[in-house]
């Protein structure tokens, strides 16, 4: 993803305005890579993580992640 790219899912799912929103590359590990969400919401500054993944183990590990979070 490049820094204008955001995917319009994202923008939807968070009822962001894309004209104020970007994403940048944010870390990495080793089956997943991180990117920040920069955007204005009320007026305010806000940011929000979106890790991205592919193969067995990201599966694995993003299952385990939300299996964690809404117990």
């Amino acid at each position: 993803m490049t820094s204008s790219s955001v995917d319009p899912a994202i923008i939807s799912a968070l009822g962001l305005d894309a004209e104020h929103t970007k994403i940048a590359s944010h870390g990495s590990s080793g089956f997943a890579s991180s990117f920040k969400i920069s955007s204005v919401a009320n007026g305010q500054p806000v940011n929000y993580f979106v890790k991205t993944g592919s193969g067995s183990a990201a599966e694995v590990m993003f299952r385990g992640e939300w299996h964690f979070t809404v117990q």
